[in-house]
């Protein structure tokens, strides 16, 4: 499937008439799914975690809770839905002599899970990196549960770093297509900013992390990048970062007072970032009576559902403070949904509309949009030669007006069965619209059952460009 996003303009020629806009998924009205509700959670949880649907169709949370003054522990929880969750009493770590769903005790810190498939070691299905004692830098871990982990590079009895710093941030953590691992963590003496390093093995990183991501000439003094979450969506990696917007009479080095809300960013390369709209919330925080009215902590990455993608996040209703565990609050996760692909949105008003792509090579002419019409508003497709020029039973007049709102408009040309589909030529895709939003536009292989979250994007043949 080759498929084109707008969350730039890479693969287009032009763009006249749409508005862009990134679009926030909604959040679950039934929040907070789960609460920090038993005696060795304290009230309180971070997403310096993961939440993840397993091969089994089980979904499974990482969180991490703090006893004051600073003991922090990563607990467990699972859900056959994503929406009633449940904490298995384990034996893996016991308070007071009672089971618990405390499942790593090591001073973590930044932690993030995946499920690794390819991986044929069974005790290497599931993967953690954290912040660990002792050295408190981050460290790997492997596990065939989730549950039960053990190190994965140990000398001397002793659980030794992959990446010689300490995070203190949310980590990304993330498989690249190219099966290479990533990971996102903050640099010791850089402050707020976020770094990238890589492995091909998950024992044995990059030796130097690459600053990826820091604050603009554009941002006002107070925002700092406290962490990113990152999974791969196509050519692209998608992430949720965290941006921390510290009290401006915080006069302090450390800028310990502030608000953590995540934007949406993404990235053709992981070393080149960019954010989708600076100065905007992905998934705002919610207004001041409401529980997650303080910090909002999205999950290491987003559960991709067939026909949802949701992100996971911890809020909580009081604000990032030096001592905020030993504050009372409400704290518990919630959820937000959104439909496929549907980050950015390019709007069409009463005034047409149009975009035009580069010249790509289809193999079909099985095309598909993601739009959402209003009123008597609707999209068309032509199909184009190199030179721009429509092609005769593809044309704008032939399409069959696209109406409606659905993730996978079919598009359907009257003079189509009359005409040579253009299948291994040079073409190009433009689109017309009038009131309507559209996400992506794809196409499909013969034959192919589609996956919305891997495909190729519309890459030019000559490939220096």
């Amino acid at each position: 499937m080759k498929k084109l996003l707008f969350l730039d303009y890479r693969e287009l020629e032009y763009v006249e008439g749409f508005a862009r806009a990134v679009e926030s998924p909604v959040k679950d009205a039934g929040a907070p799914l789960l609460r920090p509700d038993l005696p060795w959670e304290h009230g309180n949880m971070q997403m310096f975690g993961s939440v993840l649907q397993g091969a089994d169709g089980r979904f499974r949370a990482w969180y991490e809770v703090v006893e004051a003054p600073w003991r922090v522990r990563l607990a467990y929880a699972e859900s056959d839905d994503g929406l009633d969750w449940r904490k298995p009493e384990l034996d893996v770590f016991r308070d007071g002599g009672q089971p618990t769903n405390i499942v790593f005790d090591r001073q973590p810190l930044g932690s993030a899970v995946i499920e690794d498939r390819e991986d044929p070691r069974e005790a290497y299905r599931f993967k953690l990196l954290t912040g660990a004692a002792p050295s408190g830098c981050v460290s790997a871990f492997h596990s065939a549960d989730g549950m039960h982990w053990e190190s994965a590079r140990m000398f001397g009895g002793r659980v030794q770093p992959v990446i010689a710093t300490a995070p203190d941030c949310p980590i990304g953590f993330l498989r690249a297509p190219d099966g290479r691992f990533a990971a996102y963590h903050r640099m010791a003496g850089y402050g707020r900013r976020v770094f990238r390093s890589e492995s091909w093995d998950f024992a044995h990183w990059s030796g130097e992390p690459q600053m990826v991501l820091e604050p603009d000439a554009v941002d006002p003094p107070q925002t700092q990048f406290y962490g990113l979450g990152a999974c791969a969506y196509g050519p692209y990696e998608l992430g949720t970062l965290w941006i921390y917007a510290t009290d401006p009479d915080d006069h302090g080095p450390g800028k310990a007072h502030g608000l953590q809300t995540p934007e949406l960013a993404y990235a053709r390369a992981g070393t080149a970032w960019h954010r989708a709209e600076a100065g905007t919330a992905f998934i705002p925080n919610g207004a001041a009576d409401e529980w997650d009215c303080g910090n909002l902590q999205a999950a290491s990455q987003p559960v991709f559902l067939d026909d949802e993608i949701r992100y996971y996040y911890a809020g909580t209703n009081v604000r990032h403070s030096r001592h905020w565990e030993l504050e009372p609050q409400e704290a518990g996760l919630g959820m937000a949904r959104l439909k496929p692909d549907r980050f950015v949105a390019l709007r069409a008003g009463e005034a047409p509309a149009e975009l035009g792509t580069i010249a790509f090579k289809p193999t079909s002419v099985d095309v598909f949009v993601n739009a959402r019409t209003a009123g008597d508003g609707e999209v068309r497709v032509e199909l184009l030669d190199e030179e721009a020029r429509p092609l005769p039973g593809f044309t704008a007049a032939d399409c069959r007006p696209i109406r409606g709102d659905a993730t996978g408009h079919r598009v359907e040309w009257r003079g189509a069965g009359q005409a040579a589909a253009p299948v291994g030529e040079p073409t190009r895709i433009r689109v017309t619209a009038r009131r309507a939003s559209v996400y992506s536009v794809f196409a499909t292989e013969p034959g192919e059952s589609p996956v919305y979250h891997q495909f190729e994007g519309l890459r030019p043949e000559n490939e220096a460009w």
